[in-house]
């Protein structure tokens, strides 16, 4: 068989895929990922992998899989501060910031908190407005009694379950307390003519998957930036300045104007961006060669962008840039910019609800950080 005209082809093929890149010219930030070590998912995939979970009959037998006027799939969006850190021992069920997802389904309970992946499942029976839980994992001696309302099939109101407890024990309270403390908006049309329309409110939360918006336009930028997985404090070269992300402990040194928004959170030294927008920034007019901003946290941060100069750089999953030993996030840096006043802002995007962790921007006079020595 001949195999020089394929081996020609590939050849210049490859000479193209080397020399054309090389020749173009920047009209916008040319961005350099680092491969990524590992990447943790939990979050998005709890929802998935529940709804293919039944509960098990721990004191009290399963009920008979039939329809109750309560089934369908539900959501609330609580606006307090969210756990933003991974945790074995925390109390099951506490209320805390963010979406959760509650389904009763044929006598199963599946409820779905988005920023931790937390999850848990009971067996339910509904007898006029009183609903019963049982074989909760949690709490398998334990059986929950609330009253229950809902807006009709037929009304034309967006519909919310509201429970209210009557007695629930379940983790010290807790499970009455969050299941109680808030209505949860139907993720189902209030009746057959709106659904057909489409024409209806969508609660926060009801989405299968959160799906980021579009990027804006690419503008002309010609500075380099490099996506560094991992924590550069433990790199070989490491900034010459750490410039920390919370002011509210730690000033920046002179020379340095921080700012972070109002609903972000003091975690430490670090703050947590909380929402869509939140942010923290720096401003400088010192002279280096390149900056960065740390996102360092557990597997329950999210997305994220970078702005330089009011120019977006960088967006992404902050989770999925690095994860390694329990700990996620990493590097975002540019440089190749011009003598002067820059400012470098880090905003959450607010739309997968999870929050993120931003630990310190970093400065380096001569050229970037490097993982290792060359």
């Amino acid at each position: 068989m001949n195999i020089r005209f394929p081996l020609l082809v590939f050849i210049i093929v490859a000479f193209l895929a080397v020399i054309l890149p090389a020749c173009s010219t920047p009209t916008q930030a040319q961005v350099t990922p680092v491969p990524t070590k590992s990447v943790s998912n939990a979050p998005a995939d709890a929802w998935t992998s529940l709804l293919q979970v039944t509960p098990s009959a721990f004191t009290t037998p399963l009920p008979n899989q039939e329809w109750t006027p309560i089934d369908g799939t539900y959501a609330k969006f609580d606006p307090s501060e969210p756990q933003w850190w991974a945790c074995r021992r925390c109390a099951d069920y506490r209320p805390a910031g963010g979406i959760w997802k509650l389904q009763f389904d044929r006598g199963v309970m599946r409820i779905h908190y988005n920023v931790t992946g937390w999850r848990s499942i009971a067996s339910y029976t509904v007898s006029d407005n009183k609903l019963y839980l049982f074989n909760d994992p949690y709490c398998p001696q334990e059986v929950g009694e609330y009253t229950w309302s809902l807006e009709d099939n037929m009304g034309l109101e967006d519909r919310q379950l509201v429970l209210e407890v009557v007695k629930d024990s379940c983790s010290i309270d807790l499970r009455g307390l969050n299941l109680g403390e808030l209505p949860w908006d139907s993720c189902q049309p209030p009746n057959y003519m709106t659904g057909a329309s489409d024409h209806w409110h969508k609660a926060p939360g009801c989405e299968t998957q959160f799906t980021p918006p579009s990027a804006p336009e690419p503008v002309t930028l010609d500075v380099s930036v490099i996506v560094h997985p991992g924590d550069v404090r433990t790199f070989a070269k490491r900034p010459n300045v750490f410039v920390d992300a919370n002011k509210d402990e730690k000033l920046p040194p002179e020379g340095f104007a921080l700012l972070h928004s109002d609903d972000s959170i003091s975690y430490g030294l670090n703050r947590v961006l909380w929402g869509e927008g939140s942010s923290v920034e720096v401003t400088t007019e010192l002279p280096f060669s390149a900056m960065g901003v740390q996102i360092y946290g557990d597997y329950t941060i999210g997305w994220a962008r970078v702005l330089f100069d009011g120019q977006e750089i960088w967006r992404g999953d902050t989770a999925a840039i690095w994860a390694d030993k329990g700990r996620n996030g990493g590097y975002v840096e540019v440089s190749g910019f011009d003598p002067g006043s820059h400012t470098l802002r880090i905003e959450s995007m607010g739309f997968d609800y999870r929050p993120v962790t931003v630990a310190f921007f970093g400065f380096n006079h001569e050229g970037g950080v490097e993982a290792q020595e060359k």
